[in-house]
């Protein structure tokens, strides 16, 4: 019995945690100051708060198909989200 209680709480913290990384994803790119439309595209991608920090500008233009231009605001606007949560109390 204890063991079968084991094997389902297993799979269920690995769920948790992923569903708590992408509260955390979609929570900083609600604060980032790009379109709505981009931020829809940045969540449905399945962008993480890592792969965030870790696109360059171009990455999002080829990932996402935008203008290299809007890659930059996108890249510009992470690191401002980034740096405005972490300032925040």
């Amino acid at each position: 019995m204890i063991a079968a209680a084991q094997d389902d709480m297993d799979e269920y913290v690995p769920s948790v945690l992923s569903g708590i990384k992408d509260l955390l994803a979609t929570d900083l790119i609600n604060q980032m100051e790009v379109a709505d439309g981009l931020k829809e595209l940045l969540i449905s991608t399945g962008f993480t708060v890592k792969s965030l920090l870790n696109t360059s500008a171009s990455d999002f233009a080829k990932i996402l198909g935008i203008d290299e231009y809007v890659g930059q605001l996108l890249s510009n606007a992470v690191n401002k989200a980034i740096k405005k949560s972490i300032s925040e109390p």
